[in-house]
């Protein structure tokens, strides 16, 4: 819990993981911050791995033509604590686009969390991974990618009610998850 007096010397001390947080004490002290836009990600989105806590800035990808992204790539690259948004099919769906190797691989390079619009497998392994991972559920199925799989990386992306913008900041725990368009502190 957020204590509204939690001070540092020398001023507010910035969230960050290493910190537990809470998504409901962000929303009810930033809320009503003049000049900071401060989104709260409707329901549907469920935490589903080891990290009980994480926020970063947002780095997002997005599949063309309906067909999902291929997040290995992306997972290989530094993270540099950075959180993925990306854009798996929504609930119509028919397959899972991360299981427990692409997880590994994303904490192997310092991500500190993916969100999904789509689904996930490999929930009695992700579930010890400490890895921040939110996504609508879990399928068995994964897809049949093309040889060449073309996405589209750092734009805007938008669902559950809420805008995803690369560099803004994702802060989300197992109530839910608030994005800001900049840095927030205790």
């Amino acid at each position: 819990m957020i204590n509204d007096d939690a001070r540092s010397p020398k001023g507010p001390v910035s969230l960050n993981n290493d910190q537990a947080f809470s998504t409901a004490d962000l929303h009810d002290r930033y809320m009503d911050t003049p000049g900071l836009r401060l989104q709260v990600a409707r329901s549907g989105l469920i935490a589903l791995a080891g990290q009980k806590h994480y926020c970063g800035q947002i780095a997002t990808v997005s599949g063309i033509d309906g067909v999902p992204p291929r997040l290995t790539d992306i997972l290989a690259e530094p993270g540099n604590e950075r959180v993925l948004v990306v854009d798996g099919g929504g609930p119509e769906a028919a397959w899972a686009i991360l299981g427990d190797r692409m997880a590994m691989l994303g904490l192997r390079n310092n991500w500190a969390g993916i969100i999904i619009h789509g689904y996930v497998r490999d929930l009695t392994i992700l579930r010890d991974i400490p890895l921040g991972i939110h996504a609508l559920g879990s399928l068995p199925s994964k897809p049949c990618w093309p040889a060449s799989v073309p996405c589209e990386r750092e734009i805007s992306l938008a669902f559950q009610h809420i805008s995803f913008c690369p560099n803004h900041w994702l802060y989300a725990d197992e109530d839910g998850i608030v994005v800001a368009d900049r840095k927030l502190s205790l």
